[in-house]
C-alpha cells in the first residue's frame, strides 16, 4: 500500500466524525523527509500558549541552523476563552513562513486531532507536544537526526515533569520494556514518523481509552514489531498543569495512584489496554527489552 493510499484510507474512515470536508484540502499527501512539524493541539489553553509557541519557533531558529527545515503547526479545538485572537496575534508577529494555524468549528477530541496533524503536516516527522509543555529549542535537531538514523517510529527522550517551578521527577527517561503492559512510562512528547503511525491506523478514537490514546500506540507499534527508541537527551519541559488533559480524565475516571507516579491510568484503561496487549507470550513482570537507546554521538547503546 502506497504512503497516498493510506492517507486517503484514513481520510475516508475520519471524514465522517470530522465534518468538514474542506478539511481534506489541507491534506499533504508528500511529506518533505529532511525537516519536522512541530505540532501545538489547543483546547482553552491560552494562558500557556506563548511559552509552548515561542519554545517551538525557537527551536525551529536551531533546526535550520543545523540544515534542517521545520514549521510550527497549531490546531485549536474550537476553544472558548480567546485562544485563536491570540494565536492569530502570534501569527502576524512572527508571520506564517513557519508557524501555521487551523481554527476547528466545533470539539473533536486530542485523537482525532493528533490523527489530523499527521495528515495535513508538511514533514514525515512530528513533534508531539501539548499547549502547556515547553521545548528544550537546541535539542531538536539531535532527536531529529536520531529519528533519522534509527528509522524509529516512534523516539523520545527525557521530560523535566515541573509544577510550577517545583521539579518533580524525570519523565519518559527509560527504554520500552514489557512492563509497558502495566502502565506507560514513556509520554506523547516524543517524535514520531508519520507513515509508519498512519500505516497502523492512527491513534485510536476508541472511548474507553480517551487521554490513553498515547500508551495504547506505544503498545500497538510495539505489536506490529516498530522501532522505539529513548534518546538519553532533554527533549522538553512537562508542566503538571490545572485542566490539562490527564487531570480531566483522571477526575472523569478516578486515580488509583499519586500524580507523581510514572502509571497514572484508570482500572477500565488497564484493563482493556492488557486485554489487548499482555497476550505476546512476554510476562509483564518481565523486564524484556523491546525499545533501543540511541544517541547519534555514539550509536545505539546496550543496556547494562
Amino acid at each position: 500500500m502506497s504512503e497516498g493510499t493510506v492517507l486517503r484510507s484514513l481520510h475516508r474512515i475520519e471524514s465522517g466524525i470530522l465534518g468538514d470536508p474542506d478539511l481534506s484540502e489541507l491534506y499533504q499527501e508528500d511529506k518533505a523527509a529532511h525537516g519536522v512539524t512541530i505540532f501545538i493541539p489547543n483546547w482553552n489553553h491560552r494562558p500557556y500558549l506563548p511559552r509552548s509557541v515561542g519554545s517551538a519557533l525557537r527551536a525551529v531558529g536551531h533546526l535550520e541552523e543545523a540544515g534542517f527545515s521545520a514549521e510550527v503547526l497549531v490546531i485549536d479545538d474550537a476553544s472558548r476563552d480567546g485562544s485563536q485572537k491570540l494565536l492569530r496575534s502570534i501569527q502576524m508577529l512572527y508571520g506564517e513562513a513557519h508557524l501555521k494555524t487551523l481554527f476547528l468549528k466545533r470539539n473533536l477530541g486530542l485523537p482525532r486531532l493528533r490523527n489530523l496533524a499527521l495528515q495535513v503536516s508538511r514533514f514525515r516527522y512530528v513533534c508531539m507536544m501539548d499547549a502547556d509543555n515547553e521545548l528544550v529549542p537546541d535539542n531538536l535537531p539531535l532527536f531529529l537526526r536520531s529519528i533519522i538514523d534509527t528509522r524509529a517510529a516512534l523516539l523520545h527522550g527525557n521530560l523535566i515533569d515541573k509544577q510550577g517551578e517545583e521539579v518533580w521527577r524525570l519523565r519518559s527517561g527509560r527504554v520500552a520494556t514489557m512492563r509497558l503492559t502495566i502502565g506507560n512510562h514513556i509520554d506523547a512528547f516524543a517524535l514520531v514518523d508519520v507513515w509508519k503511525l498512519l500505516r497502523v491506523g492512527g491513534y485510536t478514537t476508541n472511548t474507553r481509552l480517551y487521554a490513553y490514546e498515547d500508551w495504547e500506540m506505544v503498545l500497538h507499534l510495539i505489536a506490529e514489531e516498530e522501532k522505539i527508541v529513548y534518546v538519553p537527551a532533554v527533549m522538553g519541559y512537562y508542566y503538571q498543569t490545572p485542566g490539562s488533559m490527564v487531570q480531566e480524565a483522571v477526575q472523569k475516571t478516578g486515580p488509583r495512584i499519586d500524580p507523581r507516579s510514572q502509571s497514572f491510568h484508570s482500572d477500565e484503561a488497564k484493563t482493556l489496554m492488557r486485554r489487548m496487549f499482555a497476550q505476546t507470550g512476554t510476562r509483564e513482570w518481565d523486564p524484556v527489552q523491546v525499545g533501543h537507546m540511541y544517541h547519534p554521538a555514539v550509536g545505539f547503546i546496550e543496556q547494562l
